[in-house]
Parts: C-alpha cells; structure tokens; sequence
C-alpha cells in the first residue's frame, strides 16, 4: 500500500539529493573501544583479541581483526610479533621520556609559529571549545582529551611539515594515552588546561618566542610531574 510521498519523491530529477553517511561496522567497534580505552575502561596491560571482540559484539572476525589494526596504527594498542594485543602499559620512565620528546619538538613548534606571529585559526577554535565545554557539569574525560590533542596537533600541523607531522602521528597515541590517566585520575583540570593553552597562544599572537618556549615547556612539565608522581605512588602503594 503506498502511504504517501516524501518531500524528496517531488524532487526533480536534477536536483541534487543528500546521501546519508552510516557509519562501517568496523568505524562503529573501533570507535567503542578507543573510548574504551581513553576512558580507563580497558586498563593499560589489559589483553584484546580478534576473538574476544567478535564474541562480546557480535562481528565478523575480519570486522574484529580490522579495528584493532586502526588502534594498534594509532598507537593505542600494542602488538609484538606472534603476540596478543595489549593495550600499552606506560611506567614512570615511559612517561619522561615522551614528556622529554614532546617538550623537545613542541618546543621549536611554537618558537618558529611566534618568530611569524602566527596563531593557526585551529588551535584557537579548540581553545574556544575547550572553554565551553568546561561549564558546570563539565566535559567528559574523551572531550578533554579530543581537545587537548586537537589542539597540540594543529600547532604541529601549522608548520606544514610532512615529516614533522609523521613523527608527531608516531607519538599521538601514547600522547593520547598519557592525556586520558591525567582525565581519568583528575590530575589536570579541563579549565587549567584550557588557561594554559591560552598563554601559549598569546605568546604566539605577540612574537613573544622566549614566552612561548616558556609556556609550552610550563605547559608540559607541569603535566608530566602529576602524572609521574601519581604512577610511582602507585607503584609504592602495598
């Protein structure tokens, strides 16, 4: 029985239609457990397999196998030859020595951005997103870590360095990693972060390169000591 048209059956035929994105089944898993992850859900060590993904969700072994290829690309999992898939356990010198690489390159990021003046339009709107997300109820742990990441990401991204933006890429996913312990034992406030991003920013804005070197190193040490402290006491904990 035919109920009725909708507007677009009177559409005429050269008219241009809007084609609906659904997203893959394999978008729709990796997406889950990447926040899984983000989120302290899947602790760090925690084992993820083909199988076990395929049973819990009800997906093919291939849709299974092929999430987890995006996850271990994007470094938020590990995988050894001939080995089972972890999620990556970073200790205390895990933990210097990206603080250390980051604080190296990000460094000479925004030193090269502030000798031009130059603030990538970006940077600011996940600035701006960051300060209206950190209303009362707050953002969730993933929204701060997307923004934290975008942002850091974008100041890389605007020297438009292919190489540059590889090394980066490399190190996004214990990046990522590292920002969500901070979220997920509220080491590091999503409005502190926000105040913190805006210096660095204004540095930028008045070619004040000494400033921004100053503020992103403030910006990452201030970080990487919480963390630290919070991982070694953990470690001493009985």
């Amino acid at each position: 029985m035919h109920v009725g048209n909708f507007p677009e059956d009177r559409v005429a035929p050269s008219a241009r239609r809007t084609t609906l994105q659904v997203p893959s089944l394999v978008d729709a898993l990796y997406a889950e457990i990447r926040e899984r992850i983000l989120t302290g859900e899947v602790p760090a060590g925690t084992p993820v397999t083909e199988m076990d993904l395929a049973t819990q969700y009800s997906v093919a072994r291939p849709t299974a196998k092929a999430s987890m290829e995006r996850l271990i690309l994007e470094g938020l999992l590990h995988r050894g030859s001939h080995k089972t898939a972890r999620v990556p356990v970073l200790d205390a010198d895990d933990l210097r020595d990206l603080y250390h690489t980051r604080g190296l390159l990000e460094r000479e990021v925004v030193m090269e951005l502030a000798a031009q003046g130059l603030v990538p339009e970006q940077a600011r709107k996940s600035l701006d997103q960051l300060r209206d997300a950190s209303g009362p109820s707050g953002p969730s742990a993933t929204e701060v870590v997307n923004l934290d990441m975008a942002f850091h990401s974008e100041l890389v991204g605007a020297i438009h360095s292919p190489r540059l933006n590889r090394l980066y890429r490399f190190l996004a996913g214990e990046v990522r990693l590292s920002m969500a312990q901070l979220q997920a034992n509220h080491l590091l406030s999503a409005s502190r972060i926000a105040e913190e991003h805006a210096a660095i920013l204004e540095c930028i804005e008045r070619a004040d390169v000494a400033g921004a070197a100053a503020s992103v190193t403030r910006h990452i040490e201030q970080a990487s000591a919480r963390l630290i402290a919070h991982v070694e006491a953990g470690v001493r904990a009985p």
